[in-house]
């Protein structure tokens, strides 16, 4: 009695279903980069060689890196050189 309207919905929900499109390939690269910090801010930022990223990748994530305005509390701590991992769109 109750067994027949449960398996008539059963039957209804398994219709036909949308199609999964497949995920589109990452469109974007972490680019490691070199700053020196100065007061509360980067400067002097430069990309670590190692990976190969288009030239683009590294002037994008070299410009990003500038604009960073850095934490006085971190910039206390670390009065040299820090590296940044910035993740540009490809």
């Amino acid at each position: 009695m109750f067994l027949a309207p449960l398996l008539m919905a059963a039957a209804l929900s398994t219709g036909p279903t949308l199609r999964e499109t497949p995920a589109a390939p990452s469109s974007q690269a972490a680019v490691l980069v070199d700053c020196q910090v100065s007061g509360q801010a980067l400067t002097d930022c430069q990309a670590v060689e190692g990976e190969a990223f288009d030239p683009t990748q590294v002037a994008e994530a070299e410009r990003l890196a500038s604009q960073i305005e850095v934490p006085e509390a971190v910039a206390l701590a670390n009065p040299g050189r820090i590296r940044v991992r910035m993740t540009v769109n490809r």
